[in-house]
């Protein structure tokens, strides 16, 4: 046997070479292991270091992009579900459409509408003067009763004016020639003509208080009533006013007369329980409201008078209103446009996504990584980790986190 064929069989007889296995990363993610789990192993393997951490959040975000896009099935539903979210999307401008057209219909309707009022209100300025019957008949019926109401007030304030401020009281005084004196205007000219003028001036004062009251109720501000309130109180004090100084000279002559005791006084209380201040007060404020309410009602019926005019102030309501609901409508018009302008730009992207070579899901990347550091947060309570080191942990998660999917 020579020497080449003893070595040949030697080598004939040489046992076979055994393959090396090839040792995992224990880095990695083990065959059939939870994230969490993965993030329970490796927090221990670094010894839940924070400088450790976002390395292996990339690392765990490379993982699940990479089975992502190997993954054709899951490829495929995304691609439908995006599909699906485009169809729907359509379906929804297609909506918005219609609604978009209705809206543009009302306006042009509206815009008609105020053409026609337009032209009734031409007409109504061309038509010949028309009377109103029933604010006419109003009118007079205000006018008999305002003006025997104005010479009750007339003589009423122009007599209380003198009687609280000028008058000498006699033991015949009493609270009815106190009110309705018929010679105060004489009396008063007799004294001067400033005191006639003063006195002229007290009825005039109560007749501009009833104008301001009817002028404040035709205003379309809610303030209005704050200042009508305001009116009747300034009127009631004043009568009060007049009702107190006559019923005080009341009583100092019933002093000297006797018919009163002499240390008596007369003060708030006693004016409150004197029937005199009441009747002062109710013959002078309660007239002047009536008086209020009859002026109010008869400058209402003068402004009425003309049935043209209260036609085209009806016309010109209306109109107010139609071109109120015509901005509403325009300002639907837009919103309805933005959200079309918003479906359209979703359906862009969606389109450029199924364009794409692969379709990531990011929820489902956050919601692993999300389990990955819930692994981690635990681990690093069990190896004792300040509360500083794990806030610092769960600010590096939120940010790295942020960075990849944004």
């Amino acid at each position: 046997m020579t020497i080449r064929s003893l070595f040949k069989n030697d080598a004939a007889k040489a046992p076979e070479q055994t393959q090396i296995p090839q040792v995992q990363n224990p880095n990695n993610r083990q065959e059939g292991e939870t994230y969490h789990h993965w993030g329970l192993r490796v927090c221990a393997i670094a010894d839940g270091g924070c400088f450790t951490l976002k390395p292996y959040l990339h690392n765990v975000y490379n993982y699940i992009h990479r089975e992502q896009v190997e993954n054709e099935t899951l490829q495929e539903e995304e691609r439908r579900k995006i599909q699906s979210q485009i169809e729907q999307k359509r379906n929804d401008i297609e909506a918005l459409n219609s609604q978009l057209n209705a809206c543009k219909q009302r306006q042009e309707e509206k815009k008609e509408k105020i053409s026609e009022l337009h032209t009734e209100k031409k007409e109504l300025k061309n038509k010949a003067y028309e009377v109103n019957k029933a604010a006419k008949l109003k009118l007079i019926i205000g006018l008999v009763i305002l003006v025997p109401l104005t010479f009750y007030l007339f003589l009423f304030y122009s007599s209380t004016f003198y009687s609280a401020f000028f008058k000498d009281f006699g033991e015949s005084a009493n609270v009815l020639n106190s009110m309705f004196d018929a010679e105060a205007l004489s009396k008063a000219l007799a004294t001067s003509v400033t005191e006639l003028c003063f006195v002229l001036c007290a009825p005039i004062i109560f007749m501009g208080l009833g104008f301001s009251l009817h002028f404040f109720t035709i205003q379309k501000s809610w303030t209005k009533y704050f200042k009508m309130a305001a009116i009747l109180c300034i009127t009631f004090i004043f009568d009060a006013i007049l009702a107190y100084m006559i019923g005080k000279h009341l009583h100092e002559m019933e002093v000297i007369i006797g018919t009163a005791a002499l240390e008596s006084q007369y003060g708030f209380a006693e004016a409150v329980t004197d029937i005199n201040t009441w009747a002062v007060i109710f013959c002078g404020f309660i007239v002047y409201i009536i008086w209020g309410i009859v002026f109010d009602m008869t400058m209402s019926a003068y402004d009425q008078l003309d049935l043209n005019k209260i036609n085209i102030n009806a016309i010109d309501d209306q109109i107010k209103t139609i071109e109120t609901e015509i901005a509403d409508e325009k300002q639907k018009e837009q919103d309805l446009n933005n959200q079309i302008n918003g479906h359209n730009n979703a359906i862009s992207q969606l389109t450029s996504q199924i364009g794409d070579t692969y379709i990531i899901d990011k929820a489902a990347i956050r919601t692993e990584m999300t389990n990955f550091f819930t692994g981690w947060a635990a681990q690093m309570n069990v190896l004792g980790k300040s509360l500083q080191e794990q806030a610092e942990a769960n600010v590096t998660f939120e940010n790295t986190i942020n960075a990849l999917l944004n």
